[in-house]
């Protein structure tokens, strides 16, 4: 009995301790590199390391979020020998070097002889994180030899896809823009609009100054006959907008590329892409407050408003405080009250009504209308309680940064 009893404690424990191993990935730890070597030759399995730092937010989400799900657990503790190492302590530092680490996390992977065959940088969920390490068991797939395939003269789309997929996840920022251009700039315009290209176009394709991007907006129906027409809209508009964004969030440490904007603004001036003039009025705006022109300013936002070419009624309500916070001119506070007041009328969301009656408070205020500032403020604060009650209420919380990826400078 005592000896059935000892062994059905031992099968117990043995159990639990299988069930715990399911429940993270077995990492080394604190073992050198030549050692860790030795043991992936003895057991001839592929090596997977976490190259992270102390300091870096994403590792510790990836550690503590990705690294103990089940499934990715079971896979890792089944297929690979797995490591960590931290960059910055130990042998580390000279690994950073040896393997390229640039950014944190770095997983890498090495196949049983230690050489990289595969990259992947940035902390990803579960799902993703198991899709992108099963591509470095993936002979097809597997960063190493795409590269040979691309070196080898390999150009087809669907090739030429999955090979700058891997350039994106190894952090291979240069090269995955030079690669991407060369490809894109070698097609013939009708190549362009082949179904085979689409993914690369879609992910890929990021300057809306490129002849290629302009000739693909100018044949937009025809492109539409091969990929869906929502995913092409999406494309199109987001690629500008993005450019836009961009241009807007210039500070003046580099030059500023005035002659790729003059090349938007007159290619969307001639096109016949719907959303034209909306990007039209975005990409003026943006240039006349880089350029501090004022009346410029005042009188393309007043046409944007007047004439619907705005995405919604917070635009109208930024465009509002800009003047608040830059006009002293009893006639630019006049036009933004005017602004406000045709936002107030086409917003249906109570929520966003606040918004717009608090800056109307604010504009009258400065106007010297202070009873109608009382009111428009009383009306946002009536306002504000109704989105409260109906729990639409929009609440703003102080931007978080997050440590990780880049190290600090």
């Amino acid at each position: 009995m005592l000896s059935r009893s000892l062994t059905l404690v031992c099968a117990l424990i043995l159990s639990l301790t299988l069930q715990a191993q399911e429940d993270h990935i077995n990492f080394l730890k604190s073992e050198k590199w030549k050692k860790v070597l030795k043991i992936a030759k003895k057991e001839n399995k592929p090596i997977f390391v976490d190259a992270y730092t102390t300091w870096c937010g994403p590792c510790k989400t990836m550690d503590k979020e990705v690294f103990t799900n089940k499934e990715v657990a079971t896979f890792f503790n089944e297929k690979f020998i797995s490591v960590k190492m931290d960059m910055e302590k130990g042998e580390g530092n000279q690994l950073k070097l040896d393997w390229e680490v640039q950014a944190f996390p770095t997983l890498l992977y090495f196949n049983s002889a230690g050489e990289i065959i595969h990259r992947v940088v940035g902390a990803y969920g579960a799902d993703e994180f198991l899709d992108y390490s099963k591509m470095s068991l993936n002979p097809d797939l597997m960063a190493v030899n795409l590269q040979k395939r691309y070196d080898a003269g390999e150009r087809d789309g669907a090739f030429m896809y999955d090979y700058l997929v891997s350039l994106r996840l190894g952090y291979h920022k240069e090269l995955e823009a030079q690669v991407s251009n060369d490809y894109l700039s070698s097609l013939a315009h009708e190549d362009l609009l082949k179904e085979e290209n689409w993914n690369i176009i879609n992910h890929f394709m990021k300057d809306p100054t490129s002849e290629g991007f302009q000739y693909l907006v100018a044949h937009k129906e025809a492109l539409e006959e091969v990929v869906d027409a929502e995913e092409v809209e999406k494309k199109f508009y987001n690629t500008i907008n993005k450019q836009i964004q961009t241009w807007t969030y210039w500070y003046g440490e580099t030059p500023f590329e005035t002659e790729k904007e003059a090349n938007l603004l007159a290619f969307l001036q001639e096109s016949n892409y719907d959303k034209a003039p909306i990007l039209i009025g975005k990409l003026l705006v943006n240039k006349y407050k880089r350029l501090e022109d004022k009346s410029q300013y005042l009188d393309t936002v007043d046409d944007i408003v007047t004439f619907n070419l705005t995405e919604g009624t917070g635009t109208i309500v930024h465009y509002a405080k800009t003047i608040v916070n830059g006009y002293d001119s009893d006639v630019a506070l006049a036009k933004a009250l005017n602004w406000l007041n045709i936002a107030e009328k086409k917003e249906t969301k109570i929520e966003h009504k606040a918004a717009i009656l608090t800056a109307k408070s604010k504009v009258l205020e400065k106007l010297g209308n202070k009873s109608e500032a009382e009111l428009a403020g009383l009306a946002a604060k009536k306002a504000d309680q109704e989105a409260e009650a109906a729990g639409t209420k929009i609440h703003t919380i102080p931007m978080m940064k997050m440590t990780g990826m880049t190290p600090a400078k």
